[in-house]
């Protein structure tokens, strides 16, 4: 483009035109195109600076992209740089030969600590796991880590023997249990061998710290029966709550999560796949159990909990009864008998949160316990194992991989105190 100086020079009656001036005058008439010059001159910024990259940028087995810049304080005397994309990795690239902002990792590497890498490693761990675990573990982050002197001490500089007394420090202020320890510790674990993957120490000293988790961990005891199921007693009544509430149109909005908590208590479904299961899904004597919404971002995605995969569920007489109160109710109010069985408004999230309040909502006005809709899942399982079904069958319907999950975690009494005493009196007379 030539200068204001060359044009005045050729036509004198510009010279009282600024640079500014004819930009903007052909900017408007559409001569130039100013946001296209702007995007080729840095296209060509990035161009001229990554000449400068010596290391070739490539795609990795996992999908993610990599490439290494040079830094003397790595065995190597180069950085490995690890990113979800070839675009960010370029974008890291032009900001370290440019000197325009911080590179991260350019600083003496011996003083990065784990609480400078923990945000690189969240972003690597959630591209492998789901986000409610990322919930869960930037919780204890933030509970355990986050304002702890270890997180701030130079990684390089932690010795076994330091983590050792910190962990045993931790384990015995929280009073941690082999679950909350496990969730605890993962962080560190994973946190440092995440330093090893970038160079910034040789091993990972935690590996070396020795936990006798049956001495030095809280017994886990199993919870007491009544705050896992519902009675038989407390079952109907919930069912006959719900019942009422859908026949009376209590709900406006949500007008078919009574009879989804109803659903539940003959299925033993997920909360997040009694949410998302279609029209489709339903047989004449079978629920197809293949997809489910997330917590907390509403996403639905094509499986269930686990590594268990698609399931199919027996209907019993009751639980098809529900079904088809669902397609009465839209034949009457002429929608299209298609789409999620019990959301009206094809947004399963909503769905999801209401159940769960219908579950507490139902328990208060019942004067019950308050139980979530999980505790509809163990009474299922619990019914069926008191009822003689095989165990493996059992584990099927619930969807879990092994049977210590059914028999640990899902297994209670439902009777109550004095049908207990009265099995016990058959029992021993």
């Amino acid at each position: 483009m030539p200068s204001s100086n060359v044009l005045q020079q050729n036509n004198p009656a510009s010279a009282s035109f600024s640079e500014k001036e004819i930009l903007s005058y052909l900017s408007q008439n559409g001569t130039i195109d100013l946001n296209g010059v702007v995007e080729d001159m840095a296209r060509s910024r990035k161009e001229q600076l990554l000449k400068q990259h010596k290391y070739t940028i490539t795609e990795r087995s996992d999908g993610r992209w990599q490439t290494y810049v040079p830094d003397e304080s790595c065995r190597n005397h180069r950085r490995l740089i690890v990113k979800s994309s070839r675009e960010k990795i370029v974008d890291i690239l032009c900001d370290y030969y440019s000197g325009q902002k911080g590179f991260p990792g350019s600083t003496d590497r011996r003083l990065i600590s784990m609480k400078d890498l923990y945000p690189l490693w969240v972003e690597y761990k959630a591209l492998h796991v789901t986000e409610s675990t990322m919930l869960r573990m930037q919780k204890d982050w933030k509970k355990y880590y986050e304002f702890s002197e270890i997180a701030a001490k130079p990684i390089a500089g932690l010795t076994k023997l330091e983590i050792d007394a910190w962990v045993h420090t931790q384990i015995r202020a929280h009073n941690m249990n082999k679950h909350k320890y496990g969730n605890f510790s993962l962080i560190i674990r994973q946190l440092l061998d995440f330093a090893v993957d970038s160079e910034i120490i040789d091993e990972n000293p935690f590996l070396r710290v020795k936990v006798d988790k049956k001495r030095v961990l809280v017994p886990e005891k199993k919870k007491a029966d009544k705050t896992q199921i519902f009675t038989k007693k407390e079952e109907d009544q919930m069912i006959d709550h719900a019942w009422n509430a859908f026949e009376n149109r209590e709900n406006y909005v949500q007008e078919f999560v009574p009879l989804a908590l109803v659903f539940m208590f003959y299925t033993g479904l997920r909360v997040g796949e009694a949410a998302a299961i279609r029209y489709e899904d339903i047989e004449e004597n079978v629920v197809h159990v293949r997809r489910m919404v997330t917590y907390p971002n509403g996403k639905i995605v094509d499986h269930t909990k686990g590594t268990f995969g698609d399931r199919d569920i027996p209907l019993i007489p009751a639980a098809r009864k529900v079904i088809q109160a669902t397609i009465k109710r839209r034949t009457e109010a002429g929608s299209p008998v298609e789409g999620y069985v019990f959301c009206p408004h094809d947004n399963p999230l909503n769905t999801y949160t209401s159940i769960q309040k219908t579950f507490t909502k139902y328990c208060r006005e019942l004067g019950i316990l308050e139980r979530s809709a999980h505790k509809a899942r163990k009474t299922v399982v619990s019914s069926m194992l008191d009822s003689g079904i095989n165990l493996n069958t059992v584990r099927q319907i619930a969807g879990h991989m092994d049977e210590k999950t059914t028999l640990n975690n899902y297994c209670y009494d439902r009777s109550d105190e004095q049908e207990k005493l009265d099995q016990m009196a058959r029992a021993l007379s």
